[in-house]
């Protein structure tokens, strides 16, 4: 704290402010690291855009979705947008359950940053997450996969849009590379699942019970062993 309040107003200014935020968001909890951020004055429009988008993450982090979705969308539409705002105001439309909103912002951002891979995989795999546009979830995730090959959350919704499509082995293939790269509870669940239906049951347990160890709070982790376990 003494070093970031020592950074004086100039290129690195705002940087320091931000990160005074996080370390009073963990000493002291999340009203204090927001308080901060709403206490800095003078920023110009592009200024304040990133310090909303910031207090909108530690809102996410605190599980005050209401409240970082109403941030993030008063930002995309009265503030400068980043491709990564616009992003992060898709999901959290997405953990409000305003899936016609998180669809739009996704596609939005797909037209003005074809390039961004985040944004297909996210809508690739919320559609295969449901079930629903199989087809569209697969070309999506394709895309991700060119523009970034070696990230293994992309991996993995290519692995469990497979899933979705009945190609079990496939499936199985790319969830064990993901989870090779990263050992995420999500991937964990989506792998055990798919060992499960491949008839590789003690494994399916193993990954799970291994990956409960150290994130026994997942929901969706702890959802799906339940699931095949009860």
């Amino acid at each position: 704290m003494d070093w970031y309040n020592k950074v004086q107003p100039g290129e690195r200014y705002l940087d320091a402010k931000l990160n005074i935020a996080y370390v009073l968001t963990r000493t002291e909890g999340t009203d204090a690291g927001i308080d901060t951020l709403k206490k800095l004055d003078g920023l110009h429009s592009i200024q304040q855009a990133t310090v909303n988008q910031a207090i909108a993450s530690l809102l996410t982090q605190a599980k005050r979705t209401p409240e970082a979705y109403a941030l993030l969308e008063q930002t995309v539409n009265t503030l400068p947008n980043t491709p990564e705002i616009v992003y992060d105001f898709a999901m959290a439309a997405e953990r409000m359950q305003k899936l016609d909103v998180m669809e739009r912002e996704l596609r939005k951002l797909i037209k003005i940053k074809p390039d961004y891979a985040p944004a297909y995989n996210a809508l690739g795999y919320s559609f295969a997450d449901r079930n629903i546009n199989l087809e569209e979830a697969y070309r999506l995730i394709e895309k991700a996969l060119l523009l970034s090959p070696n990230d293994h959350y992309i991996m993995d919704s290519m692995g469990w849009v497979y899933y979705r499509m009945g190609s079990l082995e496939k499936a199985l293939d790319y969830l064990q590379r993901a989870y090779n790269k990263q050992t995420d509870p999500e991937i964990a669940a989506h792998l055990g699942e798919v060992l499960w239906k491949t008839g590789m049951r003690e494994q399916a347990i193993k990954t799970w019970e291994e990956a409960l160890q150290t994130h026994p709070e997942n929901e969706i982790l702890v959802n799906t062993s339940k699931r095949f376990l009860q």
